[in-house]
Protein backbone atom coordinates (compact mmCIF):
# COMPACT_ATOMS: atom_id res chain seq x y z
CA UNK A 1 0.00 0.00 0.00
CA UNK A 2 1.10 3.58 -0.84
CA UNK A 3 2.69 5.89 1.98
CA UNK A 4 2.16 9.58 2.33
CA UNK A 5 4.94 11.60 2.88
CA UNK A 6 4.60 15.51 3.78
CA UNK A 7 6.51 17.62 1.52
CA UNK A 8 6.37 21.35 1.96
CA UNK A 9 3.39 21.55 3.49
CA UNK A 10 1.53 19.51 1.01
CA UNK A 11 0.35 15.78 0.82
CA UNK A 12 2.22 13.56 -1.21
CA UNK A 13 2.31 9.97 -2.04
CA UNK A 14 5.44 8.29 -1.87
CA UNK A 15 3.91 5.58 -3.99
CA UNK A 16 4.67 1.80 -5.23
CA UNK A 17 5.09 0.67 -8.52
CA UNK A 18 0.90 -0.13 -8.83
CA UNK A 19 -0.33 2.98 -8.02
CA UNK A 20 2.65 4.75 -10.04
CA UNK A 21 1.21 3.27 -13.47
CA UNK A 22 -2.50 4.19 -12.65
CA UNK A 23 -0.99 8.24 -11.70
CA UNK A 24 0.79 7.58 -14.72
CA UNK A 25 -2.16 6.88 -17.14
CA UNK A 26 -5.04 9.89 -15.32
CA UNK A 27 -1.74 12.71 -15.17
CA UNK A 28 -2.86 14.37 -18.23
CA UNK A 29 -5.37 16.01 -19.65
CA UNK A 30 -9.14 14.41 -19.15
CA UNK A 31 -9.49 13.92 -23.08
CA UNK A 32 -6.11 11.89 -23.45
CA UNK A 33 -6.36 9.31 -20.96
CA UNK A 34 -6.73 6.23 -21.94
CA UNK A 35 -10.22 5.21 -20.48
CA UNK A 36 -9.13 1.66 -21.11
CA UNK A 37 -5.77 1.23 -20.05
CA UNK A 38 -6.19 3.09 -16.66
CA UNK A 39 -9.50 1.13 -16.09
CA UNK A 40 -7.21 -1.87 -16.02
CA UNK A 41 -4.40 -0.40 -13.92
CA UNK A 42 -6.80 0.24 -11.56
CA UNK A 43 -7.44 -2.95 -11.14
CA UNK A 44 -3.59 -3.79 -10.84
CA UNK A 45 -3.41 -4.00 -7.14
CA UNK A 46 -5.71 -7.01 -6.74
CA UNK A 47 -4.60 -8.58 -10.10
CA UNK A 48 -0.66 -8.36 -9.71
CA UNK A 49 0.10 -10.00 -12.42
CA UNK A 50 -2.72 -8.91 -14.67
CA UNK A 51 -1.31 -8.24 -18.07
CA UNK A 52 -2.82 -5.14 -19.63
CA UNK A 53 -1.51 -5.25 -23.00
CA UNK A 54 -3.17 -8.53 -23.19
CA UNK A 55 -6.70 -7.31 -22.26
CA UNK A 56 -6.25 -4.59 -24.37
CA UNK A 57 -5.96 -6.71 -27.63
CA UNK A 58 -8.90 -8.41 -26.29
CA UNK A 59 -10.84 -5.67 -26.20
CA UNK A 60 -9.69 -4.73 -29.68
CA UNK A 61 -9.90 -8.19 -30.80
CA UNK A 62 -13.64 -7.39 -30.08
CA UNK A 63 -13.99 -4.15 -31.72
CA UNK A 64 -13.01 -5.88 -34.76
CA UNK A 65 -15.69 -8.31 -34.78
CA UNK A 66 -17.73 -5.49 -34.15
CA UNK A 67 -17.07 -3.81 -37.25
CA UNK A 68 -17.64 -7.00 -39.35
CA UNK A 69 -20.62 -7.79 -38.12
CA UNK A 70 -21.60 -4.14 -38.24
CA UNK A 71 -20.34 -4.24 -42.18
CA UNK A 72 -21.99 -7.69 -42.73
CA UNK A 73 -25.28 -6.66 -41.36
CA UNK A 74 -25.18 -3.26 -43.26
CA UNK A 75 -26.39 -1.18 -40.15
CA UNK A 76 -23.52 0.90 -38.91
CA UNK A 77 -25.69 1.94 -35.94
CA UNK A 78 -25.57 2.39 -32.41
CA UNK A 79 -28.43 -0.01 -31.91
CA UNK A 80 -26.65 -2.50 -34.03
CA UNK A 81 -23.69 -2.30 -31.96
CA UNK A 82 -26.09 -3.00 -28.67
CA UNK A 83 -27.77 -6.17 -30.76
CA UNK A 84 -23.81 -7.60 -31.01
CA UNK A 85 -22.50 -6.57 -27.61
CA UNK A 86 -25.23 -8.00 -25.89
CA UNK A 87 -27.04 -10.27 -27.79
CA UNK A 88 -24.49 -12.38 -30.08
CA UNK A 89 -21.49 -11.98 -27.62
CA UNK A 90 -23.42 -11.95 -24.28
CA UNK A 91 -22.39 -9.62 -22.33
CA UNK A 92 -25.05 -9.06 -19.47
CA UNK A 93 -25.55 -7.16 -15.97
CA UNK A 94 -24.86 -9.38 -12.80
CA UNK A 95 -28.14 -8.55 -11.20
CA UNK A 96 -27.31 -11.56 -8.69
CA UNK A 97 -24.16 -10.57 -7.66
CA UNK A 98 -24.46 -6.88 -8.14
CA UNK A 99 -21.35 -6.24 -5.90
CA UNK A 100 -19.11 -8.52 -6.64
CA UNK A 101 -16.06 -6.65 -7.01
CA UNK A 102 -14.90 -8.54 -10.07
CA UNK A 103 -18.12 -6.92 -12.11
CA UNK A 104 -16.00 -3.67 -11.76
CA UNK A 105 -12.70 -4.65 -12.97
CA UNK A 106 -12.33 -4.71 -16.87
CA UNK A 107 -10.21 -7.55 -17.17
CA UNK A 108 -12.94 -9.82 -15.30
CA UNK A 109 -16.31 -8.14 -17.27
CA UNK A 110 -13.71 -8.97 -20.48
CA UNK A 111 -13.19 -12.26 -19.93
CA UNK A 112 -16.62 -12.86 -17.97
CA UNK A 113 -19.13 -11.12 -19.60
CA UNK A 114 -20.67 -9.65 -16.67
CA UNK A 115 -20.60 -6.04 -15.37
CA UNK A 116 -22.80 -3.59 -13.47
CA UNK A 117 -23.69 -0.47 -15.56
CA UNK A 118 -20.37 1.69 -15.60
CA UNK A 119 -18.22 -1.29 -16.53
CA UNK A 120 -20.72 -2.37 -19.14
CA UNK A 121 -21.26 1.11 -20.43
CA UNK A 122 -16.96 1.26 -20.72
CA UNK A 123 -16.82 -1.62 -22.38
CA UNK A 124 -19.57 -0.24 -25.07
CA UNK A 125 -18.22 3.16 -25.38
CA UNK A 126 -14.25 1.71 -26.18
CA UNK A 127 -15.61 -1.02 -28.44
CA UNK A 128 -17.39 2.01 -30.24
CA UNK A 129 -14.88 4.26 -30.41
CA UNK A 130 -12.62 1.47 -32.40
CA UNK A 131 -15.99 0.86 -34.48
CA UNK A 132 -16.10 4.60 -35.38
CA UNK A 133 -19.75 4.32 -33.63
CA UNK A 134 -20.61 8.16 -31.99
CA UNK A 135 -20.90 7.48 -28.33
CA UNK A 136 -20.79 9.16 -24.63
CA UNK A 137 -21.04 8.10 -21.28
CA UNK A 138 -24.45 9.79 -19.05
CA UNK A 139 -23.74 9.50 -15.17
CA UNK A 140 -27.27 9.30 -14.17
CA UNK A 141 -27.42 9.26 -10.48
CA UNK A 142 -27.43 5.47 -9.59
CA UNK A 143 -27.48 4.17 -13.37
CA UNK A 144 -24.61 4.79 -15.71
CA UNK A 145 -26.24 4.71 -19.40
CA UNK A 146 -25.07 5.55 -22.72
CA UNK A 147 -25.83 8.45 -25.12
CA UNK A 148 -25.90 7.79 -28.86
CA UNK A 149 -27.81 9.35 -31.82
CA UNK A 150 -29.86 8.12 -34.17
CA UNK A 151 -29.77 7.69 -38.22
CA UNK A 152 -31.67 11.46 -37.84
CA UNK A 153 -29.04 12.72 -35.70
CA UNK A 154 -31.51 12.29 -32.43
CA UNK A 155 -30.16 11.16 -29.20
CA UNK A 156 -31.37 8.54 -27.81
CA UNK A 157 -29.76 6.25 -24.41
CA UNK A 158 -28.34 2.70 -23.99
CA UNK A 159 -28.93 0.61 -21.12
CA UNK A 160 -25.93 -1.81 -20.91
CA UNK A 161 -26.66 -3.44 -17.98
CA UNK A 162 -30.11 -4.33 -19.40
CA UNK A 163 -28.42 -5.70 -22.70
CA UNK A 164 -28.66 -2.53 -24.88
CA UNK A 165 -32.20 -1.56 -24.05
CA UNK A 166 -33.18 1.92 -25.43
CA UNK A 167 -34.21 4.13 -23.10
CA UNK A 168 -36.09 7.58 -23.96
CA UNK A 169 -35.38 11.19 -21.75
CA UNK A 170 -38.67 10.44 -19.94
CA UNK A 171 -37.30 6.40 -18.85
CA UNK A 172 -34.34 7.91 -17.24
CA UNK A 173 -36.25 10.64 -15.54
CA UNK A 174 -38.48 7.80 -14.24
CA UNK A 175 -35.36 5.53 -13.49
CA UNK A 176 -33.93 8.44 -11.37
CA UNK A 177 -37.35 9.03 -9.50
CA UNK A 178 -36.97 4.87 -8.50
CA UNK A 179 -33.72 4.82 -7.78
CA UNK A 180 -33.52 7.67 -5.74
CA UNK A 181 -37.29 7.62 -4.16
CA UNK A 182 -38.22 10.60 -5.69
CA UNK A 183 -35.58 12.26 -3.33
CA UNK A 184 -34.00 13.40 -5.86
CA UNK A 185 -35.51 16.42 -8.14
CA UNK A 186 -34.74 15.54 -11.93
CA UNK A 187 -32.41 17.85 -13.54
CA UNK A 188 -31.38 17.95 -17.01
CA UNK A 189 -27.53 18.52 -16.51
CA UNK A 190 -28.19 14.50 -15.39
CA UNK A 191 -28.50 13.65 -19.41
CA UNK A 192 -25.22 15.98 -20.00
CA UNK A 193 -22.09 13.16 -21.18
CA UNK A 194 -19.70 13.46 -18.79
CA UNK A 195 -15.31 12.86 -19.05
CA UNK A 196 -12.76 9.79 -18.15
CA UNK A 197 -11.87 10.89 -15.33
CA UNK A 198 -15.70 10.97 -13.94
CA UNK A 199 -15.91 7.64 -15.28
CA UNK A 200 -12.60 6.38 -13.37
CA UNK A 201 -13.94 7.94 -10.46
CA UNK A 202 -17.36 6.08 -10.05
CA UNK A 203 -16.00 3.07 -10.95
CA UNK A 204 -13.54 3.79 -8.06
CA UNK A 205 -15.84 5.07 -5.53
CA UNK A 206 -18.21 1.69 -6.29
CA UNK A 207 -15.52 -0.41 -5.64
CA UNK A 208 -15.18 1.34 -2.21
CA UNK A 209 -18.48 0.45 -0.98
CA UNK A 210 -18.51 -2.63 -2.14
CA UNK A 211 -15.12 -3.77 -0.36
CA UNK A 212 -16.76 -1.74 2.78
CA UNK A 213 -19.71 -3.45 2.89
CA UNK A 214 -17.85 -6.47 3.01
CA UNK A 215 -15.42 -5.35 5.84
CA UNK A 216 -12.01 -5.57 3.84
CA UNK A 217 -10.82 -2.12 4.96
CA UNK A 218 -7.45 -2.79 3.58
CA UNK A 219 -8.83 -3.17 -0.37
CA UNK A 220 -11.17 -0.30 0.30
CA UNK A 221 -7.70 1.96 1.41
CA UNK A 222 -6.32 1.06 -1.54
CA UNK A 223 -9.48 2.29 -3.82
CA UNK A 224 -9.63 5.44 -1.93
CA UNK A 225 -5.31 5.85 -2.54
CA UNK A 226 -6.66 5.76 -6.16
CA UNK A 227 -9.22 8.16 -5.95
CA UNK A 228 -6.95 10.55 -4.14
CA UNK A 229 -4.61 10.44 -7.03
CA UNK A 230 -7.26 11.38 -9.11
CA UNK A 231 -8.80 14.20 -6.82
CA UNK A 232 -5.20 15.36 -4.93
CA UNK A 233 -6.59 18.35 -3.42
CA UNK A 234 -10.36 16.20 -2.68
CA UNK A 235 -10.26 17.01 1.30
CA UNK A 236 -13.10 14.31 1.64
CA UNK A 237 -10.86 11.84 -0.10
CA UNK A 238 -8.11 12.38 2.37
CA UNK A 239 -10.55 12.08 5.34
CA UNK A 240 -11.86 9.04 4.16
CA UNK A 241 -8.75 7.82 3.29
CA UNK A 242 -7.42 9.12 6.92
CA UNK A 243 -9.72 7.44 8.43
CA UNK A 244 -9.08 3.86 6.73
CA UNK A 245 -5.71 4.46 7.18
CA UNK A 246 -6.35 4.74 11.10
CA UNK A 247 -8.33 1.42 11.28
CA UNK A 248 -5.07 -0.38 9.47
CA UNK A 249 -2.82 0.86 12.20
CA UNK A 250 -0.93 3.73 9.95
CA UNK A 251 -0.86 6.04 12.80
CA UNK A 252 1.14 8.78 11.22
CA UNK A 253 -0.11 8.68 7.83
CA UNK A 254 -3.70 8.96 9.20
CA UNK A 255 -2.48 11.77 11.49
CA UNK A 256 -1.33 13.57 8.15
CA UNK A 257 -4.49 13.38 6.55
CA UNK A 258 -6.92 13.79 9.16
CA UNK A 259 -4.81 16.96 10.54
CA UNK A 260 -4.99 18.23 6.82
CA UNK A 261 -8.82 18.23 6.43
CA UNK A 262 -9.52 19.60 10.52
CA UNK A 263 -7.14 22.49 8.80
CA UNK A 264 -8.82 23.26 5.88
CA UNK A 265 -12.74 22.29 6.92
CA UNK A 266 -12.55 23.87 10.33
CA UNK A 267 -16.38 24.24 10.10
CA UNK A 268 -17.30 20.65 8.94
CA UNK A 269 -19.76 19.34 10.38
CA UNK A 270 -17.94 16.15 11.26
CA UNK A 271 -14.69 18.01 12.42
CA UNK A 272 -15.32 17.12 15.87
CA UNK A 273 -15.51 13.39 15.54
CA UNK A 274 -12.31 13.67 13.39
CA UNK A 275 -10.75 15.95 16.05
CA UNK A 276 -11.40 12.82 18.83
CA UNK A 277 -9.65 10.33 16.15
CA UNK A 278 -6.97 12.52 16.21
CA UNK A 279 -6.53 12.37 20.13
CA UNK A 280 -6.76 8.67 20.26
CA UNK A 281 -4.34 8.49 17.52
CA UNK A 282 -1.53 11.20 19.28
CA UNK A 283 -2.08 8.72 22.08
CA UNK A 284 -1.15 5.43 20.24
CA UNK A 285 1.90 7.19 19.02
CA UNK A 286 2.68 8.91 22.29
CA UNK A 287 3.11 4.98 23.17
CA UNK A 288 5.54 4.34 20.88
CA UNK A 289 8.07 6.94 21.96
Amino acid sequence: MAILTQERGALAFRMDAQLDAFAREVNRPDEEIDLLRAALEMGRFAYPDLDTEAHIHRLTRLADAASRYLLESDDISPLALARFLFEVVGFAGDAEHYTDPRNSFLNEVLVRRLGIPISLSVVYLEVARRSNVAAEGVGLPGHFIVRVYDPNGQVIYLDPFHRGAVLTEADCRARVHALTAGRLPFHPAFLQPVGRRYILTRMLNNLKHFYLARGDVASAAQIVERLLVLSPDDLEVMRDLGVLYAQLGKVRAAMSLLQRYVEERPAAPDVPAIQAMLRELVQRASRWN
